[in-house]
């Protein structure tokens, strides 16, 4: 006997009736239920066979709509990025999100796609960009520096203020508009205190270091490693680099700090006033001869200065107010026709104005011209003249500190700075190679070391190509 069917109505024969009608009446004759049963049945049919035509066999971990990684299933990405995120927590301390959106998506992929969890791991560290919550350090306006709490922040400003040795009167603070600004950064940006520091004061945390060895100077270090001399005083304030000693570490850096400590203070001092010498020619003389026709005097005067110290550096020293006691009376000198000093080619040279190598040369730096030569040397070695002639200044030049011009006759003039001591006066007349000052670092400079000068007509030209 056929089996029998239980609670299904067979299907009326069709004769001349369409199918469609004919199901739709068959449709309507079924109970509630059995058209429930028939829906459900439908849907599974259906799901099915589009998960076996347009399913996948692994899961692709999206980042802002593209694939980043691949995994055997979702709860095995969620899993590895979980524990990258405990990683990152720990950390940064605190808890990071993921920068963009991260989807999952069912994908058909090959076996050898597919990532297991240290891969997993390892694809989320280099791909995926992890913040967390900090504190910027925000300088006119561009985020410099990123740490942990507000608390690390405010404590680099203040060390930073103390770095430097403060004179009597002086109230550090920072030249620059700082701004402290809670932000989020990749945990990777974030820097602890000590290293922020590092970064501040020499403007990246990829620091070169230097240790002396026997036999170095601060000028064979700089030559060494092509960074100017005052740069290095900038990246090690409180060392004394007129006394470095074997095995001694320095920062090095060619980068400026991000911060400026400035500080200023008022002084007033009795200081002479230098005269100056009117030189003419007389065709009379020989070359090289000269007449005093009026003797000069200096004056004097009592003047308050502002000073200006930048990272511990003096850069301006401006008057204020000045009352002069005694006026100072020019020296009037006339002198013979001095043979005109040739450039290179030329048969008559100047002199080396003292020891040492070209620490920075003539023509354009930091965006301005320098208009001379800076000589690597050691605080007190001896300046000597370039050549003979006569001293036409010899004081205080502002920028320049204590300096020395001298005019050899056809409008050539030699000029020295930032001397520690000045050994001549005005309108003293001076031999080739005789000793006029000492080396040292006074008006705008950042170390030991002679700027040389040499103008022709008033024009500044390279001493390069005047020297042996």
């Amino acid at each position: 006997m056929p089996p029998r069917f239980e609670g299904l109505r067979r299907l009326p024969v069709l004769k001349n009736e369409s199918f469609r009608g004919a199901f739709r009446r068959w449709l309507t004759s079924q109970t509630v239920p059995r058209l429930v049963v028939l829906g459900v049945a439908s849907y599974l049919v259906l799901a099915l066979t589009a998960y076996a035509i347009f399913g996948g066999n692994a899961c692709a971990v999206m980042l802002d709509g593209k694939t980043v990684a691949v995994a055997a299933d979702e709860k095995s990405a969620r899993q590895a990025l979980s524990e990258v995120l405990k990683q990152k927590y720990s950390q940064a301390g605190g808890p990071v999100t993921v920068a963009g959106k991260i989807a999952y998506k069912g994908i058909k992929a090959q076996p050898e796609e597919l990532l297991d969890q240290e891969g997993l791991r390892s694809r989320f560290n280099e791909s995926l960009t992890f913040n967390t919550k900090c504190t910027a350090i925000v300088v006119n306006g561009e985020t410099k520096v990123f740490v942990k709490q507000m608390e690390e922040a405010e404590a680099l400003l203040a060390w930073l203020q103390t770095l430097y040795p403060v004179e009597a009167g002086e109230q550090p603070a920072i030249k620059e508009k700082v701004e402290l600004v809670k932000a989020n950064a990749a945990v990777g940006s974030i820097l602890d205190l000590e290293t922020a520091k590092k970064t501040v004061l020499l403007g990246t945390n990829k620091i070169q270091q230097y240790v002396i060895k026997d036999g170095d100077t601060l000028w064979d270090v700089a030559r060494a490693v092509n960074i100017d001399v005052d740069q290095i005083a900038l990246s090690n304030p409180g060392i004394d680099l007129d006394n470095i000693s074997i095995g001694q570490q320095l920062n090095l850096s060619k980068e400026a700090p991000l911060l400026t400590v400035v500080a200023t203070r008022q002084v007033t001092v009795d200081e002479e006033i230098p005269y100056e010498v009117e030189v003419k020619k007389d065709d009379q003389l020989l070359a090289g001869e000269k007449q005093v026709l009026t003797e000069g005097e200096s004056g004097e005067r009592t003047v308050t200065y502002l000073i200006t110290r930048e990272n511990g550096f003096e850069t301006e020293r401006q008057v204020l107010y000045q009352t002069v006691i005694r006026e100072a009376r020019a020296e009037v000198v006339v002198t013979g026709s001095v043979t005109m000093l040739a450039s290179r080619g030329g048969s008559v040279r100047l002199n080396w104005p003292c020891s040492g190598g070209i620490t920075s040369p003539f023509g354009t730096r930091w965006g301005r011209m320098h208009e001379g030569i800076d000589i690597g040397a050691g605080y007190g070695y001896d300046v000597v003249a370039a050549a003979g002639g006569t001293v036409i200044s010899a004081g205080w030049e502002g920028g320049y500190g204590k300096a020395v011009q001298i005019s050899h006759g056809g409008g050539l003039v030699t000029h020295y700075a930032h001397l520690s001591s000045i050994e001549v006066s005005n309108g003293q007349t001076v031999e080739r190679g005789e000793l006029i000052g000492l080396v040292g670092s006074t008006g705008n400079s950042e170390g030991p070391h002679l700027h040389f000068e040499i103008l022709v007509g008033g024009e500044p030209r390279n001493p390069v190509n005047y020297l042996p």
